[in-house]
């Protein structure tokens, strides 16, 4: 019987369970590996990038809802604060396709058997994340499943990468492993 069921993902974690593996990845879990694997460090710089993310995120919130106010209070034309809001949402719908169409966030339970190769990249510290890309079958099409892994800024990043190479090992499949350090 395998001895790693489950493992840690960029916005979540990934577990074996009856014969699939389910990946339950979401934004909210993407903040709680943030703050579990910054915040929680034990370095000061680790807590450094987390409150670089957070004041990030304020930053461009507040500066964006500025920018609409401005525009809407200012007697300028309407028309402009909606355009720049629709293209805004238009480049954030962009992305999610593109991200969709690659392979990343979708499905979030796939069976073993449809599994034909697990390829794992370590990645290089503080430029390029662990992670793996999963080609299974799907209605006779070959698809692949990508998943980021932490960092390896983090303090388990290379523990976590091993550990989703093992398990998969462990289940008989023979994963494609770039470790150059």
């Amino acid at each position: 019987m395998p001895a790693i069921e489950s493992f840690a993902t960029k916005r979540g974690t990934a577990r074996f369970e009856d014969g699939s593996l389910v990946f339950d990845e979401s934004v909210r879990g993407y903040l709680r590996a943030l703050y579990r694997d910054y915040w929680r460090g034990e370095t000061w710089w680790r807590k450094a990038i987390f409150l670089g993310y957070v004041c990030w995120l304020a930053v461009a919130i507040g500066w964006s809802a500025t920018v609409l106010r401005d525009a809407l209070q200012s007697g300028g034309d309407q028309i402009w604060a909606a355009g720049g809001a629709g293209v805004v949402a238009a480049l954030l719908l962009a992305l999610w396709i593109a991200n969709s169409l690659r392979g990343y966030r979708a499905p979030d339970r796939l069976a073993l058997d449809r599994i034909e190769s697990v390829a794992a990249t370590r990645g290089e510290k503080g430029l390029t994340r662990p992670r793996l890309v999963i080609t299974y079958r799907d209605d006779g099409a070959t698809r692949k499943r990508r998943v980021s892994l932490p960092s390896l800024l983090t303090p388990d990043g290379g523990e976590t990468y091993d550990r989703a190479v093992r398990a998969f090992a462990e289940r008989g499949f023979d994963v494609d492993a770039d470790d150059e350090k």
